[in-house]
């Protein structure tokens, strides 16, 4: 008895081990399985993150640039009102020194 009490002793520990390699193996699965789902749920939200951004800033971009244009008219418009004031500032100083002498 005293022989089959030490070879479980000894067979024991390898089972212990292997135990704990399968465990491991175990966990590792579960961890990929995890992983998985969330590389698909990851995928999944950036296509449609990416399917909503684009045609959004494409609709920014066409704003923008429209107000880009109405921008650029307004100062067109503001630099002939200085032109034209600067002009006729000019034109009443001339008219002014005409007139005193």
């Amino acid at each position: 008895m005293a022989q089959s009490c030490y070879s479980q002793s000894l067979d024991s520990l390898p089972i212990k081990e292997l135990n704990n390699e399968f465990l491991k193996g175990i966990s590792a699965r579960e961890r990929l399985q995890y992983l998985k789902n969330t590389v698909k749920l990851d995928s999944l939200q950036l296509s449609l993150y990416k399917d909503s951004v684009v045609p959004n800033l494409q609709l920014q971009v066409k704003d923008s640039k429209k107000e880009i244009i109405r921008l650029n008219t307004v100062i067109d418009d503001k630099n002939y009102f200085i032109k034209l004031y600067r002009y006729t500032c000019i034109a009443l100083t001339f008219l002014t020194i005409g007139l005193i002498f």
